[in-house]
């Protein structure tokens, strides 16, 4: 076997295991949702928590971990061929596709302030009684409704691109050296939060705890990019 498809299966390996990890970690939180209500962990609509450091934390890195076990499998492809070619163009600066890694995860963790003021404004919305609880489930399946329209959309079906063929995007965003590995992670989450919002805003409105949604959403991510 020659060092290139060892050091590919060893990478494969890690993916599946970090995967494995993130999968099992989001089971676990699943199955505490007492103490999570208990921290004011927003985690649906129907259970919007509050907002303070601690929800906003926990919740955060529920977040981070659901991200990992949703997109690593299909960012892998991506992840390979940007090692390739960053070995080959900086071999004196290693570590450069972990670094993407990095940038791309944290992206995705930073949309979590957006889902997490969303669930903390709609409970208070309902704490105040300003509307009803059902036209909060109407105004849901309007957003489920947009989610559907915009997956046909000329902007989707751009940003997809990026995502299905990472050889398109290591043509045209490659940037050389650790901070160049850092931009290019960030660039390819970009990409792929706007092939991906409508998805996640299904995942919003069912439940971001809901691990059956999340298998769901994961596996038409997946499907998407393949």
């Amino acid at each position: 076997i020659s060092p290139e498809r060892r050091l590919r299966l060893i990478m494969a390996g890690i993916v599946v295991v970090i995967t494995a990890l993130a999968w099992w970690a989001t089971w676990s939180g699943a199955q505490s949702m007492g103490l999570l209500m208990r921290l004011g962990v927003p985690m649906s609509i129907g259970m919007e928590g509050w907002a303070d450091l601690t929800s906003f934390a926990v919740f955060t890195a529920m977040w981070a971990v659901m991200m990992i076990a949703m997109m690593l499998p299909s960012s892998y492809s991506t992840l390979l061929l940007h090692r390739t070619v960053y070995s080959k163009r900086t071999p004196h600066q290693p570590g450069g596709t972990l670094l993407f890694a990095a940038a791309y995860f944290a992206v995705w963790t930073a949309t979590a302030v957006l889902f997490y003021f969303a669930y903390v404004g709609i409970g208070h919305i309902r704490s105040l009684q300003a509307v009803s609880g059902l036209t909060i489930l109407r105004l849901a399946g309007v957003a489920l409704i947009c989610a559907g329209i915009y997956q046909w959309t000329e902007i989707k079906l751009a940003c997809l691109k990026h995502c299905q063929t990472p050889l398109q995007f290591i043509l045209h965003h490659w940037r050389d050296g650790r901070i160049g590995a850092l931009r290019m992670g960030a660039t390819h989450a970009l990409y792929c939060f706007g092939c991906c919002w409508g998805l996640m805003l299904v995942l919003f409105v069912m439940g971001v705890m809901h691990i059956g949604w999340m298998a769901a959403i994961g596996t038409v991510i997946l499907l998407e990019r393949l």
